[in-house]
């Protein structure tokens, strides 16, 4: 099956590397991130109180920070791969827009869904708007951005049925998206959740290896 819509996650997934931390190691933050993201409160929660410790910061550094972390291997070739074929590809993302709209600049996209960093006046006040989407589906993930629903959105716009889709994530945020998906695909899996969530599994950091599901 060649798809019609692609959905990649960003972190781990596009890029090698995660954007939070990225910035957090620029600024000295990444031991309250990861008690943030250890402390167990739900996944949207855990976003407003990550973008809080961001308040003060400028949107370049938030820039340069998404351009200091390389791509995946073969990104752009598989990309391109997918895009010859007709395909319809975007990020779904729980990182920030102004991260992942870079991303896709780059890659030549056609939609993106991430959380919205308030920048005022060049510097990020702390806020952060989130597209949510579980609570119209009633889907158990409870994230900040709901990869489910952004799946289902974007297909619906583009025309492609959602078992001409296919996800391809690393993390369990990543899980409600690859079962709903045509073909969903564990990308060098970061938890023991996502690569139960699917029997298509990369271990190997190579992005041409989602064509081999998809072809």
């Amino acid at each position: 099956m060649m798809p019609g819509l692609a959905a990649f996650d960003m972190d781990g997934t596009l890029i090698q590397g995660r954007l939070v931390f990225a910035l957090a190691d620029r600024f000295g933050l990444s031991g309250r991130v990861t008690e943030i993201q250890s402390s167990g409160m739900p996944g949207h929660e855990q976003t407003k109180a990550i973008a809080a410790l961001f308040e003060g910061l400028t949107k370049k550094d938030v820039q340069d920070a998404i351009e200091s972390i390389p791509l995946v291997k073969n990104c752009e070739q598989a990309i391109a791969k997918l895009k010859e074929n007709g395909c319809k590809i975007g990020i779904i993302s729980d990182s920030y827009t102004v991260a992942a709209g870079s991303v896709a600049d780059r890659l030549q996209l056609d939609f993106v869904a991430a959380n919205e960093l308030e920048i005022i006046g060049n510097k990020i006040t702390g806020k952060v708007g989130m597209p949510l989407g579980w609570e119209q589906i009633g889907c158990f993930c409870k994230i900040s951005v709901c990869k489910r629903y952004h799946l289902e959105k974007f297909a619906h716009k583009f025309g492609v049925p959602i078992e001409n889709t296919l996800a391809i994530g690393d993390t369990k945020s990543d899980i409600c998206m690859v079962q709903r998906a045509g073909v969903g695909i564990a990308f060098m899996p970061k938890d023991a959740e996502i690569a139960k969530a699917t029997n298509k599994i990369i271990r190997d950091s190579d992005l041409l290896k989602v064509l081999e599901f998809a072809a």
